[in-house]
């Protein structure tokens, strides 16, 4: 309905909804006014929200985050007949307090929390506060939720929100099961592929052992070539289908691109970087392959959403050095390349709040001393394979967490704690 966070919402876009006579569906639901049992909200006579109005509202939002997610919009009417929204607006009085109210009212009557429920208040009136309320949700990972004032969980049945059955309740909860275990899963077989791609003279071994360097001939003496690779790999936490997925414009939105940072971070880039191939189709997927003098890279997106980018680096070495060198911002430029095409995606896509969970493994043939920052301390990773904690890709303004935690948890494997602080200047999602 909206491609942006209802936050950025404007009044022109409101309107569209009327001028196109959007139609009430399995996620789009409309309503005149706040709703009332009698007579009408106290609100709308400079009152307070009322009960009626707080209790239904967070059905309907249950009722679609227990089905496919969905968009509510209050102050628009609908055509009994058609079903389609019809002129005129009626505003809500002070619009945006009433969505700050509902947000907290309805968060407070959903159990368990939902992760992602955005209400903002759209002024569309001269005189400046009145306006629609927007609500919206996805579908969660964590249904069914339950509404907390009558302990029903709700569900979304073609226009409208209705109490599960104790058997829906029970398939439902078998069926984010079966979710949970396919989300596992496409993290390990995100790893297996990983092992598979990377090259066989660099001796492909199992995850626990990772891969291992080669000792080769320079005349009379043996060099030694090491080598590190990593995985990151973000899938979104709901389902989330993508068709016919190599026409996707988006696509070119997703690039190499370097990125500008703050505090220890100056620039993520991959300064070995030479050639970027095109988006080739694959079986549900696309993906491109990118290159350097030593290094190799890949970038895979299936149609369910999951983003992957494999990279490999070689180290040739006169002889078997004691250790390897790990340029820290451009393992964090890998990291970032995912989380901005989950943002592009998502946003194209018309779900920018979608998130999604994020995984880092990291192999290395020898130690890697850890450099790139100004000032920095002694830090040696210990060769083998590392998968960090999964981590989550949420809203724009946790994206420095995100990039600070994974930091840490880099220098942390190579034993030292960092006090200091960076941040990413992340483009727009275009």
């Amino acid at each position: 309905m909206f491609p942006t966070r209802l936050a950025e919402v404007s009044a022109s876009q409101v309107l569209e909804v009327i001028q196109n006579e959007a139609a009430e569906t399995l996620d789009f639901e409309l309503k005149r006014t706040l709703p009332v049992k009698k007579g009408v909200d106290p609100w709308m006579t400079n009152g307070k929200l009322g009960d009626d109005a707080k209790d239904e509202l967070a059905a309907e939002i249950i009722a679609f985050a227990n089905t496919i997610g969905g968009t509510l919009i209050v102050g628009i009417d609908e055509d009994t007949a058609t079903k389609r929204a019809k002129p005129p607006i009626f505003p809500i009085p002070r619009c945006k307090e009433a969505a700050a109210r509902l947000h907290q009212a309805i968060s407070d009557r959903v159990e368990p929390k939902l992760p992602v429920f955005e209400c903002e208040g759209v002024i569309t009136e001269a005189d400046g506060t009145s306006g629609v309320i927007v609500m919206r949700t996805l579908e969660s990972y964590l249904a069914p939720h339950r509404h907390t004032q009558n302990n029903h969980c709700y569900v979304r049945r073609n226009d409208r929100a209705e109490p599960m059955s104790m058997l829906e309740i029970q398939e439902m909860i078998r069926q984010k099961a079966r979710s949970a275990a396919n989300a596992e899963k496409s993290f390990q077989d995100s790893g297996v592929r990983f092992h598979s791609w990377i090259p066989d003279e660099h001796q492909r071994t199992h995850p626990d052992v990772g891969v291992q360097g080669t000792y080769i001939a320079q005349g009379t003496t043996q060099g030694w070539v090491g080598i590190w690779a990593v995985r990151v790999t973000a899938r979104p936490l709901a389902p989330f289908a993508i068709t016919n997925i190599p026409k996707q414009p988006w696509l070119k939105g997703i690039d190499t691109r370097a990125f500008n940072g703050t505090g220890q971070i100056r620039q993520l880039e991959w300064r070995d970087l030479r050639t970027t191939r095109a988006w080739a189709p694959r079986l549900r997927a696309v993906d491109r392959e990118f290159e350097g003098t030593n290094s190799f890279g890949l970038d895979r997106i299936s149609s369910e959403g999951l983003i992957e980018r494999f990279v490999w680096q070689k180290q040739p070495e006169n002889g078997r050095p004691r250790h390897g060198f790990l340029e820290i911002t451009e393992l964090h430029w890998n990291v970032a390349c995912v989380v901005h095409a989950a943002t592009v995606i998502r946003a194209l896509n018309s779900r920018p709040t979608q998130q999604f969970a994020l995984e880092v493994e990291l192999m290395t043939s020898d130690p890697l001393l850890l450099h790139g920052y100004p000032q920095r301390p002694t830090a040696v990773i210990p060769a083998g394979s590392t998968t960090f904690p999964r981590y989550e890709i949420g809203e724009l303004q946790t994206f420095d967490e995100l990039m600070m935690t994974v930091d840490k948890d880099v220098w942390n494997l190579g034993s030292y704690h960092p006090s200091w602080e960076l941040g990413v200047i992340w483009p727009p999602a275009t």
